[in-house]
């Protein structure tokens, strides 16, 4: 594996991966820009191209361009190493390619298949037999043109016609069912979508992981998805979000839109930053892949009530996220693709965009009838004020006044009822809480990849120098073989804080090569040790340091350490409790500092 990974790591440039996701400047022998995992205003984020790493001095985080994507896209280790070897067109070692273990192997033939159903349906729709197909796109207003953007396809009324495609090319039944595509019945493998529109749906990485498929003729479901499986799982995947992450950076917001049309005719109108949840209940995971690129989302549900009560769901799973969520309400009676395919479509739906109420707004906004009730106010009142207290005091204060007057009630009034439901969700014993929220979170944050950062959060100025000198001598010896024979453990060892860094050095000098550290540390799952390298190229970058400097940044890490333990030391020499080991340390110490 660690082969694989020299392999890409030499024709992969790490400006390249990053510049797709941050805007980068030149700053002395380092590229700058604005961190992606945090928000900023002036830049910290520095990247190496000499060094093929990447560090920011705001959040702390760094690593190589497998952390980088690790962190960014939320990928496993397998999951980047196959991402980029793709990109790399380095063709994996068995050892390697296996090492998401056997449903690794699966997803990647479900995935051949897929690919040539796509092919397949893709060439049907412009043959002979797809006619019916172009004139029921063309009644929605999709041209040739539009079809091939968005790989639209058609699925023939033949109940073989895929499978025996797929047969021809070397697929066996058992990975043709398994890829969806196909149902084995009792007479057989038969084709699972059969005249219908296909739309191919890919994960956010780009990947074919389904199709839907759209009837437009006789009886039977109006539209068919993949099943769920290793491959399909509908939970985590947003239509289009492939194509529509770099808009949504560029943008600062996404548009969540119900099905495949909409979505589109967004694309199609200049909404590039649409994506579709593929039904009306988002659900969690599509609700943390929207956080991934965005803290703004604007929900554009259907207009009747089931896009009503789809979009008060939504937004309050995503508030729960820290999205700011805002409902764009259309004329009654149209969705999406409706508004947006009208003359002046484009412009009326921006203007809704602008006009878009808040959550909480919206959420009185359509309990209106409700509220004024006799018999449903109460039921009403109580659901809102419900959701009201779980949204944080500072992100609900504004909209404070607009949701006391849809109660008829004073602001005080209103604020008090709040106060009271937080009071007692608060005195709530921890063995009663569901807060499956908070659990989804701390899964995620355990069991998710990510590139490492060292918490300084509660260190001093002189600590975080400390810490940054350690790095950047872990960096030098790393990058720089001839010096590693040059000091010795006893040299380093004593003078070292930070445990992780001391062991880097430790084994560099011990005779370990970088290539097997770094093998070592992704078979652990440890990733703190390359952030440490991360942030000590970052350091010697921006302070223009080579293996020249080394003596005289070990002789920094030395004084450092020496101030520290003199300091630690005259705190208890001042409190006369010193023994006399201690004392004689004391003076050796003050002796050493003062030259």
């Amino acid at each position: 594996m660690s082969d694989d990974v020299r392999e890409i790591k030499s024709r992969i440039d790490i400006v390249d991966v990053i510049g797709d996701y941050v805007r980068l400047r030149r700053a002395g022998n380092s590229l700058v820009g604005l961190c992606p995992f945090h928000a900023e205003k002036t830049p910290s984020f520095y990247v190496s191209q000499e060094r093929q790493t990447y560090h920011c001095f705001g959040c702390g985080k760094g690593g190589d361009i497998f952390a980088f994507l690790m962190e960014l896209e939320r990928l496993s280790f397998p999951e980047a190493l196959n991402l980029l070897a793709d990109r790399a067109g380095v063709k994996l070692s068995p050892r390697s390619a296996g090492a998401g273990g056997k449903p690794a192997e699966r997803q990647r033939g479900a995935r051949a298949v897929l690919e040539e159903a796509g092919i397949f349906f893709r060439e049907s729709l412009g043959g002979s037999g797809g006619e019916a197909a172009r004139a029921y796109l063309a009644r929605r207003n999709l041209d040739g043109g539009s079809s091939r953007i968005f790989e639209l396809g058609w699925s023939p009324q033949s109940w073989d016609a895929l499978s025996n495609r797929l047969k021809s090319l070397g697929f066996g039944e058992d990975e043709i069912v398994g890829a969806g595509v196909a149902i084995r019945g009792e007479k057989g493998v038969y084709d699972r979508f059969r005249g219908r529109v296909i739309f191919p749906v890919r994960d956010d990485m780009g990947h074919i992981v389904g199709f839907g498929g759209r009837l437009i003729d006789g009886e039977g479901a109006k539209y068919v998805n993949s099943p769920e499986g290793e491959v399909f799982n509908k939970r985590r995947i947003l239509y289009l979000m492939h194509e529509a992450k770099r808009s949504i950076r560029e943008r600062g917001r996404t548009i969540l839109m119900e099905g495949y049309m909409d979505a589109i005719r967004a694309h199609l109108s200049g909404f590039s930053e649409a994506v579709a949840s593929l039904g009306t209940s988002l659900t969690e995971e599509q609700a943390s892949l929207i956080k991934r690129f965005t803290d703004l989302c604007y929900i554009s549900y259907d207009a009747d009530g089931a896009g009503q009560e789809a979009s008060i769901r939504g937004m309050y799973i995503l508030q729960r996220k820290g999205v700011d969520v805002r409902v764009v309400t259309l004329r009654e009676g149209l969705d999406p693709d409706d508004a947006l395919s009208a003359e002046g479509g484009a412009e009326a739906f921006e203007s809704a965009i602008e006009k878009s109420r808040s959550l909480p707004i919206y959420h009185v906004h359509i309990r209106r009838n409700d509220l004024r009730t006799p018999g449903r106010g109460h039921k009403a009142r109580e659901e809102i004020l419900a959701r009201l207290a779980g949204i944080p005091p500072l992100d609900l204060a504004p909209h404070l006044p607009g949701i006391a007057k849809g109660f008829g009630v004073l602001q005080h009034e209103l604020q008090r009822e709040i106060e009271a439901r937080r009071r007692n969700a608060s005195r709530r014993p921890a063995w009663e809480s569901h807060d499956d929220e908070k659990s989804a979170i701390y899964a995620e944050g355990i069991g998710g990849a990510s590139s490492v950062y060292i918490d300084d959060s509660g260190a001093s100025e002189r600590d975080r120098r400390a810490r940054d000198l350690e790095c950047a001598f872990c960096g030098l010896l790393w990058q720089h073989e001839e010096l590693r024979s040059d000091f010795t453990c006893g040299d380093i060892m004593p003078y070292f804080e930070d445990e992780a860094a001391a062991g880097i050095v430790s084994a560099l000098l011990s005779g370990d090569t970088p290539g097997e550290l770094e093998s070592r540390w992704r078979m652990m799952g440890d990733s703190n040790c390359m952030g440490r390298i991360a942030r000590g190229n970052a350091v010697l970058s921006e302070g223009n340091l080579g293996s020249e400097h080394a003596a005289k940044l070990l002789e920094d890490v030395k004084n450092g350490a020496m101030k520290r333990r003199y300091e630690s030391l005259r705190r208890i020499v001042l409190s006369e409790e010193a023994s006399g080991e201690e004392l004689m340390e004391y003076r050796e110490l003050v002796k050493k500092l003062k030259g």
